[in-house]
Order: structure tokens, then C-alpha cells, then sequence
């Protein structure tokens, strides 16, 4: 595409320096000076008729006059090539004239060409910036992605060895409590054998003794109540604690897209915020925005409305579970300040 754009360009050029040889050439073999002929001299001699009657010198009179007429006809003779030697060295000297103004030009021409060339390459080099930069910008939202998988690996490991060891320790509590039931239960055995050995004077002992046991039976029963509730209460507070360390994750996941998409305005002043309600989909999409409370300024108010709308989706939204979404994320509050978002 490059070679076409010059080939036009060089056949315009050509035409004109072939329209100017042209020109100049007819002016040069139509505008020849013509040969300049110079007038033959003619020399009178007068003659003494007596010197007729001398035949030998009027000889030598003529010889005399032919010699003379040979000189002058060499002389015109030198001055007419002379003439032609001065009209061909003129010429030359125009060509050389016209052969250095081709030149000149082409030479300019290929400065051109130059030019062009090297503004081709620096558009290519800023083009090869711009694609490196792209690639780090790719690498860095690449790496962050990477860390906030692995920081949600993380807690959910974390939740999940928390709710193990709590069920860890209600099981080794249920299993206490089984054995010491067991012991209890082989002590009442080796005590109603005993009280069958014994008379019915020990009436009132046994009694005592079997209200006594149904009082511990009722301790223990409570006891194993208690050990199951402190059991459900553990698990429920790592259940807890890895919603809000899901929760937190989502939230600072939220924030940083929000961040990177606010546009702050330049009425934006120190201690101005204003509080977005975001009510979001399961799939992560923005159902709804809404200005939860105002910050007085209509441009910053709507600027932080529009770093909402632009995000649309939040894609890890729909990782969370279902309850813990509709329980924590569907409906978000967000504080945007100038010195930056708060979740």
C-alpha cells in the first residue's frame, strides 16, 4: 500500500522532467545561431599599363592577391568553428544545468520517501508501547484475579476447619457423655443387684437412692443438652465467621471495580460522601441503583451512581451461596468518598 502511494507521485515527476527536455531541447536545435558568413573582400590594384610589358611581375601580382584571398577564407573559416565550439559548450552547460535540477529533485524525493519511512517507524514504535503496556495491565489484573481466588480458597479452608473441629469436639463430647451415661448405667445395674440382696429394711434406701439417680440422670441429660447447644453454637459461629469472611471478600471485590470505574468529579471536596444502594441479581448483575443518602452534590452524586451502572456485572456475585446472598449481598450499601470507596 506504501508502494502505491509513491508509484503516482514518480510518474508525475517523470512526466514533468520529460515535458521540460523536451522544451528545452527544441529551443536548443530550433534556436541555433546561424552561421555568420563573412563578406568576401575585394582588392583593386591599380596597374601601370607600362608594367604590361612585363609579364613576370604582373605574375607575381597575382600570386600576391590569390594568397591573400587564401588567408582571409582560413580566417573566416577559424572564426565559424570557433562560433560552432561556443554554441555546442553553451549547450552543454544547459544539460549539465538541467541534469543537475533532475537531481536536485530526486534527491528531494527521496528525503520524502525518507520521512515517510522513518514517521512509519515511530508510529510502529508507539504501537509496540501502547501492546506493552496492554500486556502488563493484562498481567497485573491476571495476578490480582489470581490472589483474590486464592485469598477465597483460603477462607473457605479455613471456614471449612473450623466447623470440623467444632463437630470434632461436639462428637468427643457426645462420646463422654455415652460413656460416663454407660458407667452410670453399670453402676445402677451393680446397685439393683445389691438391693435386691437386701431386705426390705433398705426400702427407704433404695428409694433415696433411686431419686438420687434420677436427679443425676437429670443433671447428665442436662449436661448433654448443654454440650449439644455449645456444639451448635460453635458450629453456628464458623458458619458465621466464614459468611463474613465471604462477605468481606465480595465486598472488597465490589469496591475495587467500583474504584477503578468512579470518575471523580472537580467538585468533589474533602468530607463530601454519599452512601449508593446497589440491589443485585444472583447472577451478579445490577438490578437496581439508588442514592441511599445524598452528599449535597448533585455532578458527585450522579458521577458515583454512573461507577455503578458502568460495572453491570459483578461475575463473583454468583459464586456466594444462595442464602448468605440473599441474606448479606443482595441489597449492598456503598460510600463513595473523594479520598477513596468505603465499603
Amino acid at each position: 500500500m506504501e508502494i502505491r502511494g509513491y508509484i503516482v507521485p514518480s510518474l508525475k515527476a517523470l512526466a514533468v522532467h520529460l515535458l521540460v527536455i523536451i522544451t528545452i531541447g527544441g529551443y536548443w536545435f530550433d534556436h541555433a545561431k546561424p552561421e555568420h558568413r563573412a563578406p568576401r573582400h575585394i582588392q583593386a590594384q591599380m596597374v601601370d599599363l607600362s608594367t604590361l610589358q612585363a609579364p613576370q611581375q604582373n605574375q607575381q601580382a597575382v600570386q600576391q592577391a590569390e594568397e591573400q584571398q587564401r588567408a582571409e577564407a582560413q580566417r573566416q573559416a577559424e572564426a565559424r568553428q570557433a562560433e560552432q565550439q561556443r554554441a555546442e559548450q553553451q549547450r552543454a552547460e544547459q544539460q549539465r544545468a538541467e541534469q543537475q535540477r533532475v537531481q536536485q529533485q530526486a534527491e528531494a524525493q527521496r528525503a520524502e520517501q525518507q520521512k515517510a519511512e522513518q514517521q512509519k517507524a515511530e508510529q510502529q514504535r508507539v504501537e509496540q508501547q501502547k501492546a506493552e503496556q496492554q500486556r502488563v495491565a493484562e498481567e497485573a489484573r491476571r495476578k490480582e484475579q489470581e490472589l483474590a481466588a486464592r485469598r477465597e480458597t483460603e477462607a473457605k479452608q479455613k471456614a471449612a476447619e473450623e466447623a470440623r473441629k467444632a463437630e470434632e469436639a461436639a462428637r468427643k463430647r457426645q462420646q463422654e457423655l455415652a460413656a460416663q451415661k454407660a458407667e452410670e448405667e453399670r453402676k445402677l445395674k451393680e446397685a439393683q443387684a445389691k438391693a435386691k440382696a437386701k431386705a426390705e429394711a433398705e426400702a427407704k434406701a433404695q428409694r433415696e437412692a433411686a431419686e438420687a439417680r434420677a436427679r443425676e440422670q437429670q443433671r447428665q441429660a442436662e449436661a448433654a443438652a448443654k454440650a449439644q447447644a455449645e456444639a451448635a453454637a460453635a458450629a453456628q459461629a464458623a458458619a458465621a465467621q466464614a459468611s463474613n469472611v465471604v462477605v468481606a471478600d465480595i465486598s472488597s471485590y465490589i469496591a475495587g471495580m467500583l474504584q477503578r470505574n468512579w470518575q471523580i468529579p472537580s467538585t468533589a471536596r474533602n468530607g463530601m460522601q454519599a452512601i449508593i444502594s446497589i440491589n443485585l441479581l444472583p447472577n451478579g448483575e445490577i438490578n437496581s441503583v439508588d442514592i441511599h443518602t445524598s452528599s449535597g452534590d448533585a455532578v458527585f452524586d450522579r458521577s458515583a451512581v454512573q461507577a455503578v451502572l458502568r460495572a453491570e456485572r459483578f461475575p463473583r456475585v454468583a459464586e456466594i451461596d444462595p442464602i448468605l446472598f440473599e441474606r448479606r449481598v443482595r441489597r449492598t450499601l456503598v460510600t463513595f468518598r473523594p479520598e477513596g470507596l468505603r465499603w
